[in-house]
């Protein structure tokens, strides 16, 4: 079982990216609809950035779950503390490379990406195989699965005014305009208006 795992992980790396990238462009290819807002990324905010590495990491765990018999309360223990673990990472990764300028650099973010998906997939396989009691955590680490999905579908059109939900190109925050005056936006942050 554990040379599964460990292949079901190395998988997981490619399969995180390659959702990620469909789900960053998902906003614009459902013409800005429903599915697109709730599972695509609508603004170029760092949130909506680790919003798409996210739920293809739920979606990966499910899918490993299926393919290997695997103690089901330890998994979910392990898989909810690497999913953690994967957003408060890639937020602090993002928030540490804006302090230095590199906000929207694609190869920082992409490495970065790579970084964090790799080191939780890692943690999740070494959590499992471990000496650790992980069991006993099933419900509080359910509850927390629960409370990262209410946040996952409500912060996107309600987000809070705090940077890491403010969006690098416009300043704007959650669901931007359709027929905004970019060249305005532009002109405010120039001047200051």
């Amino acid at each position: 079982m554990q040379k599964t795992l460990m292949k079901l992980e190395i998988s997981g790396i490619f399969f995180i990216l390659i959702m990620s990238v469909f789900m960053q462009n998902l906003y614009s290819i459902s013409d800005r609809g429903l599915i697109g807002v709730l599972f695509g990324s609508v603004n170029d905010s760092i949130w909506e950035t680790a919003k798409t590495l996210l739920f293809p990491y739920v979606m990966w765990g499910m899918i490993e779950l299926l393919c290997i018999r695997s103690p089901f309360r330890k998994f979910v223990a392990s898989k909810v503390i690497s999913l953690y673990y994967l957003g408060i990472s890639y937020i602090l990764l993002n928030l540490i490379f804006s302090l230095f300028g590199f906000e929207n650099d694609f190869l920082i973010n992409f490495t970065s990406a790579i970084f964090c998906i790799s080191t939780s997939l890692f943690l999740s396989y070494k959590l499992i195989f471990s000496k650790f009691q992980l069991e006993n955590l099933f419900l509080p680490a359910f509850f927390m699965l629960m409370l990262f999905l209410a946040f996952y579908f409500s912060l996107t059109p309600f987000p809070p005014k705090m940077y890491i939900f403010k969006d690098r190109a416009t300043s704007l925050y959650g669901i931007i305009p359709k027929n905004i005056d970019a060249g305005a936006i532009v002109l405010d942050a120039m001047y200051y208006v």
